[in-house]
């Protein structure tokens, strides 16, 4: 099996509204790169698979070149599945028989994790790993890269769960804790603190001071 990880990250000028209670713009640019950086530390060191990342934002790709990962200009900008897709297309392209992708904000995943989900059960031609919800897709390995349609977005877990039985693919899920943990909202930075990974992400919200702003802006009116 020759393998590619891709991972699609969004300009940090544009990402994460939803913490806009709990972050300045500023400081939500300043977080998407941090755990961009994250995740592409935990990917480069993977050298034994393919490394690609999909990005509309120039600092992004600049600083995947610097990880020695495979730079890809997002050219649709029609969101995550397209982003993927590209990515996909682009590995298949290239002699790779079968894709993992993971986003771009999930910094407190390990690189025993990554090697465990990209080698879990190669027989399986769609796996999936959800969200700490369990309603996100937030790891996706296809073999081969076109198995299923992607179907990122809102309850992105069943719709890919539903065509993987469309296309009538083998699947199973296999969740893992560091995977499991984006930060959207304000109760996934408090999920994220209690993960506890050492890494750049969580001391830059210890540093801001985060942790303690998450129960005023949870707090329900009065």
């Amino acid at each position: 099996m020759k393998l590619a990880i891709v991972v699609p990250v969004k300009s940090p000028r544009r990402a994460k509204h939803r913490l806009e209670a709990l972050l300045s713009a500023e400081e939500r640019a300043s977080l998407a790169i941090t755990m961009a950086r994250d995740v592409m530390a935990v990917v480069a060191q993977l050298t034994e698979y393919g490394r690609f990342v999909v990005s509309d934002d120039a600092e992004i790709l600049k600083l995947a070149r610097e990880y020695n990962l495979e730079a890809l200009e997002d050219r649709r900008m029609q969101g995550q599945s397209a982003a993927v897709q590209q990515g996909f297309t682009s590995a298949w392209d290239l002699g790779y028989t079968a894709t993992v992708t993971i986003p771009g904000d999930v910094p407190g995943v390990s690189v025993e994790e990554l090697r465990d989900f990209c080698a879990y059960r190669p027989e399986l031609e769609v796996l999936l790993s959800r969200d700490r919800e369990r309603i996100g897709t937030n790891g996706l390995r296809l073999i081969p890269p076109h198995a299923i349609g992607l179907r990122f977005g809102e309850d992105s877990f069943r719709l890919h769960r539903d065509e993987a039985v469309r296309a009538n693919r083998s699947f199973e899920t296999h969740d893992l804790d560091g995977l499991g943990c984006d930060l959207d909202r304000p109760e996934d930075v408090m999920a994220f603190q209690r993960l506890g990974r050492d890494c750049a992400s969580l001391r830059l919200l210890t540093e801001l001071r985060v942790f303690e702003r998450v129960p005023a802006v949870a707090a329900p009116p009065a």
